[in-house]
Protein backbone atom coordinates (compact mmCIF):
# COMPACT_ATOMS: atom_id res chain seq x y z
CA UNK A 1 0.00 0.00 0.00
CA UNK A 2 1.37 3.74 -0.86
CA UNK A 3 2.01 5.94 1.71
CA UNK A 4 -0.51 8.46 0.02
CA UNK A 5 -3.19 5.65 0.40
CA UNK A 6 -2.36 5.01 3.73
CA UNK A 7 -2.44 8.99 4.65
CA UNK A 8 -6.18 8.90 2.95
CA UNK A 9 -7.27 6.37 5.44
CA UNK A 10 -5.97 7.62 8.46
CA UNK A 11 -7.61 10.79 7.46
CA UNK A 12 -10.87 8.48 7.39
CA UNK A 13 -10.38 7.34 9.91
CA UNK A 14 -9.70 10.63 11.95
CA UNK A 15 -12.69 11.81 10.62
CA UNK A 16 -14.81 9.02 12.05
CA UNK A 17 -13.67 8.80 15.61
CA UNK A 18 -14.35 12.04 16.08
CA UNK A 19 -17.78 11.68 14.90
CA UNK A 20 -18.32 8.25 17.06
CA UNK A 21 -16.62 8.74 20.25
CA UNK A 22 -18.63 8.62 23.12
CA UNK A 23 -19.45 11.82 24.90
CA UNK A 24 -16.83 12.58 27.29
CA UNK A 25 -16.52 12.26 31.03
CA UNK A 26 -18.86 14.99 32.99
CA UNK A 27 -16.68 17.34 35.91
CA UNK A 28 -17.77 16.91 38.95
CA UNK A 29 -16.84 19.89 40.95
CA UNK A 30 -17.70 20.20 44.41
CA UNK A 31 -19.22 16.69 45.46
CA UNK A 32 -22.75 16.84 46.80
CA UNK A 33 -22.82 15.09 50.54
CA UNK A 34 -25.60 13.36 52.34
CA UNK A 35 -26.82 11.32 55.40
CA UNK A 36 -24.05 12.27 57.52
CA UNK A 37 -23.39 9.28 60.20
CA UNK A 38 -20.51 8.84 63.22
CA UNK A 39 -19.83 7.16 65.68
CA UNK A 40 -20.06 9.75 68.66
CA UNK A 41 -21.25 13.44 68.61
CA UNK A 42 -21.03 15.78 71.18
CA UNK A 43 -24.04 16.71 72.86
CA UNK A 44 -25.89 17.60 76.19
CA UNK A 45 -25.16 18.02 78.88
CA UNK A 46 -21.51 19.45 77.38
CA UNK A 47 -22.08 22.61 75.62
CA UNK A 48 -25.06 21.37 73.40
CA UNK A 49 -25.49 19.38 70.48
CA UNK A 50 -22.58 19.21 67.94
CA UNK A 51 -24.06 17.11 65.19
CA UNK A 52 -22.04 15.21 62.74
CA UNK A 53 -24.87 16.41 59.97
CA UNK A 54 -23.52 20.05 61.07
CA UNK A 55 -20.23 19.55 59.29
CA UNK A 56 -21.74 19.54 55.99
CA UNK A 57 -24.86 21.81 56.35
CA UNK A 58 -23.43 24.31 53.47
CA UNK A 59 -22.14 26.73 56.04
CA UNK A 60 -18.30 27.18 56.42
CA UNK A 61 -18.13 30.54 58.18
CA UNK A 62 -20.20 29.95 61.37
CA UNK A 63 -18.27 29.52 64.64
CA UNK A 64 -20.59 29.60 67.49
CA UNK A 65 -21.85 27.46 69.76
CA UNK A 66 -23.57 23.46 68.09
CA UNK A 67 -21.32 25.24 64.61
CA UNK A 68 -20.41 21.84 63.86
CA UNK A 69 -18.60 18.13 64.76
CA UNK A 70 -17.09 17.25 68.24
CA UNK A 71 -16.14 14.52 69.76
CA UNK A 72 -16.44 15.47 73.91
CA UNK A 73 -17.60 12.79 76.15
CA UNK A 74 -17.38 13.87 79.46
CA UNK A 75 -19.61 16.41 81.20
CA UNK A 76 -16.63 18.38 82.75
CA UNK A 77 -15.75 20.69 80.06
CA UNK A 78 -12.31 21.00 81.26
CA UNK A 79 -11.81 17.27 80.43
CA UNK A 80 -14.11 15.96 78.10
CA UNK A 81 -12.41 12.58 77.07
CA UNK A 82 -12.31 12.85 73.52
CA UNK A 83 -11.45 9.88 71.86
CA UNK A 84 -10.88 8.48 68.21
CA UNK A 85 -14.42 8.56 66.66
CA UNK A 86 -15.25 7.87 62.69
CA UNK A 87 -17.78 9.94 60.57
CA UNK A 88 -19.10 8.71 57.11
CA UNK A 89 -20.72 10.87 54.45
CA UNK A 90 -22.57 9.42 51.37
CA UNK A 91 -22.07 10.98 48.07
CA UNK A 92 -25.70 12.20 46.46
CA UNK A 93 -24.10 10.61 42.97
CA UNK A 94 -21.63 8.54 42.07
CA UNK A 95 -18.08 10.07 41.69
CA UNK A 96 -15.25 8.83 39.66
CA UNK A 97 -13.51 8.24 36.10
CA UNK A 98 -11.92 5.34 35.01
CA UNK A 99 -9.42 7.70 33.12
CA UNK A 100 -8.02 9.14 37.21
CA UNK A 101 -10.40 11.50 39.20
CA UNK A 102 -8.05 14.43 42.03
CA UNK A 103 -10.20 14.17 44.64
CA UNK A 104 -9.47 17.56 47.32
CA UNK A 105 -11.03 17.57 51.08
CA UNK A 106 -11.63 20.30 52.56
CA UNK A 107 -11.82 20.69 56.58
CA UNK A 108 -12.89 24.08 57.91
CA UNK A 109 -12.17 24.12 62.05
CA UNK A 110 -13.56 28.02 62.22
CA UNK A 111 -15.11 28.02 65.81
CA UNK A 112 -14.64 31.15 67.43
CA UNK A 113 -16.51 31.05 70.52
CA UNK A 114 -13.67 28.76 71.75
CA UNK A 115 -10.28 29.05 70.37
CA UNK A 116 -7.91 26.42 68.39
CA UNK A 117 -10.06 23.61 68.68
CA UNK A 118 -8.41 22.24 65.34
CA UNK A 119 -8.33 18.58 64.55
CA UNK A 120 -5.04 16.64 65.49
CA UNK A 121 -5.03 13.14 63.19
CA UNK A 122 -7.02 11.90 60.94
CA UNK A 123 -7.55 9.78 57.93
CA UNK A 124 -9.62 9.32 54.68
CA UNK A 125 -11.33 6.87 52.75
CA UNK A 126 -13.48 6.15 49.89
CA UNK A 127 -16.29 3.26 49.18
CA UNK A 128 -18.06 2.08 46.20
CA UNK A 129 -20.55 0.19 48.57
CA UNK A 130 -24.13 0.55 48.19
CA UNK A 131 -25.45 2.93 49.74
CA UNK A 132 -28.30 1.03 51.30
CA UNK A 133 -25.09 -0.63 53.23
CA UNK A 134 -23.56 2.28 55.61
CA UNK A 135 -24.29 5.47 56.73
CA UNK A 136 -27.76 5.66 58.22
CA UNK A 137 -27.88 9.08 59.40
CA UNK A 138 -27.48 8.57 62.88
CA UNK A 139 -25.73 11.21 64.86
CA UNK A 140 -24.04 8.32 67.61
CA UNK A 141 -23.78 4.72 66.74
CA UNK A 142 -24.20 5.07 63.41
CA UNK A 143 -23.76 2.63 60.88
CA UNK A 144 -19.88 3.24 59.29
CA UNK A 145 -19.17 0.22 58.07
CA UNK A 146 -18.51 -0.60 54.86
CA UNK A 147 -15.16 -1.88 51.93
CA UNK A 148 -13.07 1.18 52.82
CA UNK A 149 -10.35 1.89 50.54
CA UNK A 150 -7.89 4.18 52.47
CA UNK A 151 -6.62 7.43 50.36
CA UNK A 152 -3.22 8.31 49.48
CA UNK A 153 -2.55 11.73 50.26
CA UNK A 154 -0.69 13.55 47.63
CA UNK A 155 -0.67 16.92 49.39
CA UNK A 156 -1.94 18.47 52.62
CA UNK A 157 -2.14 22.31 53.73
CA UNK A 158 -3.38 24.05 56.29
CA UNK A 159 -4.11 27.68 57.34
CA UNK A 160 -2.44 29.16 60.37
CA UNK A 161 0.92 27.90 59.97
CA UNK A 162 0.37 24.34 61.33
CA UNK A 163 2.41 21.45 60.02
CA UNK A 164 0.50 18.65 58.06
CA UNK A 165 2.64 15.27 57.83
CA UNK A 166 0.95 12.09 56.15
CA UNK A 167 1.92 9.63 58.30
CA UNK A 168 2.74 5.10 57.22
CA UNK A 169 -0.55 4.34 57.68
CA UNK A 170 -1.70 7.42 55.09
CA UNK A 171 -3.18 9.39 58.48
CA UNK A 172 -2.10 13.22 58.33
CA UNK A 173 -0.98 14.23 61.44
CA UNK A 174 -1.07 18.23 62.82
CA UNK A 175 1.97 19.89 64.49
CA UNK A 176 3.42 22.99 65.09
CA UNK A 177 1.33 26.17 65.91
CA UNK A 178 -2.33 26.16 66.68
CA UNK A 179 -4.28 28.58 65.39
CA UNK A 180 -7.44 30.16 66.86
CA UNK A 181 -9.17 28.84 63.88
CA UNK A 182 -7.67 26.53 60.71
CA UNK A 183 -8.54 25.00 57.12
CA UNK A 184 -6.93 21.80 56.18
CA UNK A 185 -6.70 20.83 52.22
CA UNK A 186 -5.72 17.55 51.46
CA UNK A 187 -5.28 16.46 47.83
CA UNK A 188 -5.73 12.77 46.51
CA UNK A 189 -6.06 10.62 43.23
CA UNK A 190 -7.70 7.23 43.01
CA UNK A 191 -8.66 5.34 39.71
CA UNK A 192 -12.12 4.55 41.67
CA UNK A 193 -15.38 4.78 39.78
CA UNK A 194 -18.07 4.71 41.25
CA UNK A 195 -17.57 6.00 44.27
CA UNK A 196 -20.71 6.32 47.13
CA UNK A 197 -19.40 7.48 50.50
CA UNK A 198 -16.08 9.02 52.02
CA UNK A 199 -14.90 8.64 55.90
CA UNK A 200 -13.16 10.58 58.09
CA UNK A 201 -11.62 9.14 60.97
CA UNK A 202 -10.31 11.22 64.10
CA UNK A 203 -7.58 9.37 65.74
CA UNK A 204 -5.53 9.55 69.13
CA UNK A 205 -1.92 9.91 69.00
CA UNK A 206 0.30 10.44 72.08
CA UNK A 207 1.54 13.84 70.83
CA UNK A 208 -1.82 15.38 71.15
CA UNK A 209 -3.17 16.95 74.16
CA UNK A 210 -5.03 14.28 76.56
CA UNK A 211 -3.99 11.61 73.01
CA UNK A 212 -6.58 13.83 70.74
CA UNK A 213 -8.15 13.36 68.39
CA UNK A 214 -8.27 17.46 68.72
CA UNK A 215 -5.59 20.02 69.35
CA UNK A 216 -7.78 21.41 72.37
CA UNK A 217 -6.36 21.40 76.04
CA UNK A 218 -8.91 19.16 76.08
CA UNK A 219 -8.11 16.56 72.77
CA UNK A 220 -11.07 17.97 71.19
CA UNK A 221 -12.11 20.00 67.99
CA UNK A 222 -14.69 21.30 66.06
CA UNK A 223 -15.16 20.52 62.29
CA UNK A 224 -17.28 23.63 61.37
CA UNK A 225 -17.59 22.43 57.68
CA UNK A 226 -16.87 19.26 55.37
CA UNK A 227 -16.46 19.69 52.03
CA UNK A 228 -15.21 18.01 48.89
CA UNK A 229 -14.51 18.94 45.47
CA UNK A 230 -13.53 16.54 42.33
CA UNK A 231 -11.80 16.76 38.81
CA UNK A 232 -11.66 14.37 36.32
CA UNK A 233 -8.64 14.38 33.62
CA UNK A 234 -10.60 13.50 29.85
CA UNK A 235 -8.69 13.31 26.67
CA UNK A 236 -8.66 16.49 24.19
CA UNK A 237 -10.84 15.80 21.13
CA UNK A 238 -7.95 17.17 18.98
CA UNK A 239 -5.76 14.53 20.82
CA UNK A 240 -7.21 11.35 19.94
CA UNK A 241 -7.88 12.34 16.51
CA UNK A 242 -3.82 12.55 16.32
CA UNK A 243 -3.23 9.37 18.34
CA UNK A 244 -5.60 7.75 15.58
CA UNK A 245 -4.03 9.42 12.81
CA UNK A 246 -0.39 9.05 14.00
CA UNK A 247 -1.12 5.02 15.16
CA UNK A 248 -2.40 4.48 11.30
CA UNK A 249 0.64 5.84 9.81
CA UNK A 250 3.07 3.44 12.15
CA UNK A 251 4.32 6.93 13.22
CA UNK A 252 5.09 8.30 17.08
CA UNK A 253 1.89 9.11 18.59
CA UNK A 254 1.35 11.08 21.83
CA UNK A 255 -2.11 11.70 24.03
CA UNK A 256 -3.50 14.85 25.27
CA UNK A 257 -4.91 15.25 28.77
CA UNK A 258 -6.84 18.31 30.19
CA UNK A 259 -8.58 18.86 33.47
CA UNK A 260 -12.00 20.71 33.91
CA UNK A 261 -13.26 21.28 36.96
CA UNK A 262 -16.86 22.69 37.60
CA UNK A 263 -17.47 25.49 39.76
CA UNK A 264 -17.85 25.39 43.46
CA UNK A 265 -21.39 25.94 45.18
CA UNK A 266 -23.39 22.21 45.15
CA UNK A 267 -25.80 22.59 47.95
CA UNK A 268 -25.16 19.97 50.65
CA UNK A 269 -27.98 17.99 52.75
Amino acid sequence: MTRSIQFALALSFVFSVQILTPSRSTCAGMVTLQNATATYSQQPPLSGNWFVSYAIDGDSTSGGLGSGWAVGRNNDIADDSALSETAVFETASDVGSGTGTELTFTLYQQLTVVSQHNIGRFRLSATTDSRSQFADGLQSGGDVTANWVVLTPLSATSTGGTTLTVQGDQSILASGPNPNTSIYSVTVTTNLTGITGFRLEVLEDPSLPKNGPGRSFTGNFVLTEFTVDAVTAVPEPSSLGLFALFSALGLLWFRGWHRCSAGVGAAHQ
